[in-house]
């Protein structure tokens, strides 16, 4: 079969590990691969790295300061433009 027609047939007829990939089969898998619980879960962990940064400002604890920024990076890199599949 050549990759035109591999291309043209539908995802269930493929075979296994072609470019669609299996469908995630845990339910974490699951519910973490949808678009709108990433943004979600990656909007509430860049306001948690933001609050850090604050309280890290205003008290003059630039550790605190590093761990927002560190956990705004994480939160970033949470969001749906990230999902590898």
């Amino acid at each position: 079969m050549s990759d035109v027609e591999r291309r043209r047939e539908p995802a269930t007829r493929r075979e296994p590990g072609s470019a669609a990939g299996p469908e995630p089969r845990g339910l974490f898998a699951r519910v973490f691969g949808r678009p709108s619980v990433r943004r979600t879960i990656s909007r509430v962990v860049v306001v948690l790295g933001a609050v850090l940064m604050l309280f890290g400002v205003l008290t003059a604890r630039y550790g605190l300061l590093v761990v927002g920024v560190i956990v705004v990076g994480l939160g970033a890199a949470l969001g749906p433009g990230r999902i590898r599949r």
